[in-house]
């Protein structure tokens, strides 16, 4: 049985990547991949100025699960505006699976998005959101806006 994991929001705002990122497929995305790697806060804010390779994103930690727990099976939700993308389908969000994986019953962790692609550079509001069980766990809104 699961115990209700605490979760609390360590950073957010716009990232810098301190050595370069490995990119990997992940078709559920909007662009069709991700980008992993270290990153460093650049600036604490949930207005995002667009930019090509602008990436933004919070930093988390989740807590209070059993210490034998092994991994978190999380679903990641993210709602962003409107995109054309180049196949001419307009996209407004992705979800998919995310195990993380504990130590002691706890993890730190990172999401975000970087806007790489012509079709990403769109106003508006964006909602990252894990979900436990079907349930909202924790949640971070920015706004994207032309500068």
């Amino acid at each position: 049985m699961w115990a209700a994991p605490k979760a609390e929001i360590l950073e957010y705002g716009y990232y810098q990547f301190t050595k370069p990122a490995e990119r990997s497929q992940q078709p559920a995305t909007t662009s069709g991949y991700v980008q992993q790697g270290e990153a460093t806060l650049v600036e604490k804010t949930d207005q995002i100025p667009i930019e090509k390779g602008k990436l933004f994103g919070f930093r988390f930690r989740i807590s209070g699960l059993n210490a034998n727990v092994g991994q978190l099976p999380l679903e990641l939700v993210v709602t962003h505006p409107p995109m054309k993308k180049p196949d001419g389908n307009i996209a407004t969000g992705y979800r998919y699976n995310v195990d993380l994986k504990l130590n002691k019953g706890k993890v730190e962790d990172k999401t975000g998005y970087a806007l790489n692609q012509d079709f990403e550079l769109v106003e508006g509001e964006w909602i990252f959101r894990y979900m436990f069980m079907n349930k909202p766990l924790i949640e971070q809104h920015f706004t994207t806006y032309r500068p």
